[in-house]
């Protein structure tokens, strides 16, 4: 696809849309049947983290080691997606954010775009959240939590299958990086991306203005502000003419 000028890569959840208490139930369901605790899953903070993250702080925090995590991973794994199938189901409180509905379509529509995700749901995970709201089927490529533990390497695994999928190689400033954690800025500085902050998910909004982000936004609502600039030329490496935010 010789158009695609600029690869645009999206976080999930905070970002594209809450799944409510179904992830927390399904991940505390799961931990109790392969691990016999769910350690301070209730209350711990899982913004930024990527799903293998969350399972070996919370149960190296309460006395189990890594080998003995990695043993049971998998099997915890296959039950959390069973659990969060059905959670997702009878949750109330899910949503997409302001503008996603729009937004997801209208870039996946874009010749000049590549859309795709950067997130640290394992890959099934983020199947079946954005399939529970139609959006699967726009996002060409991604990197997940289940490629790698750690969120700032998962930028490289993106751009290497976007270029398998696009068939041209992409540099880490052709590449934007959308998400609304402190995490996702540093996983678009990791790769030399835009790094675009969205202010929905559980982060102050000052907390993501001191992470430095290129953009700044509300909500998705606000990206066409910015879509020219987001989706036309590259410019040079190291250029960057926005940070500016939108309040």
């Amino acid at each position: 696809m010789p158009g695609i000028r600029r690869l645009i890569l999206f976080d999930i959840d905070g970002t594209l849309l809450s799944a409510g208490g179904a992830p927390r139930r399904a991940f505390r369901r799961a931990l109790l049947e392969h691990f016999g605790s769910e350690g301070a899953a209730a209350s711990d903070d899982f913004s930024g983290k990527t799903d293998p993250q969350i399972v070996h702080d919370l149960m190296r925090a309460v006395g189990f080691a890594e080998e003995d995590v990695e043993e049971r991973i998998t099997d915890f794994f296959a039950h959390y997606l069973e659990e969060l199938e059905r959670e997702l189901v009878v949750e109330t409180r899910h949503r997409l954010y302001p503008g996603v509905a729009e937004l997801v379509p209208t870039l996946a529509g874009d010749p000049d775009v590549g859309l795709g995700l950067l997130t640290g749901n394992i890959e099934a995970g983020a199947r079946l959240k954005l399939s529970h709201f139609g959006l699967w089927r726009h996002f060409a490529v991604g990197a997940y939590g289940s490629d790698d533990r750690s969120r700032d390497r998962l930028g490289p695994v993106a751009l290497g299958r976007a270029e398998a999928r696009f068939g041209r190689a992409f540099q880490g400033h052709e590449a934007v990086v959308v998400g609304d954690t402190p995490a996702d800025v540093r996983c678009a500085r990791a790769i030399g991306a835009v790094a675009v902050a969205v202010a929905t998910g559980r982060p102050t909004r000052e907390t993501l203005e001191a992470a430095g982000p290129d953009i700044l936004l509300d909500s998705l609502a606000d990206w066409p502000a910015f879509h020219d600039s987001l989706t036309g030329p590259v410019l040079a490496a190291g250029r960057r003419p926005w940070n500016r935010s939108v309040c």
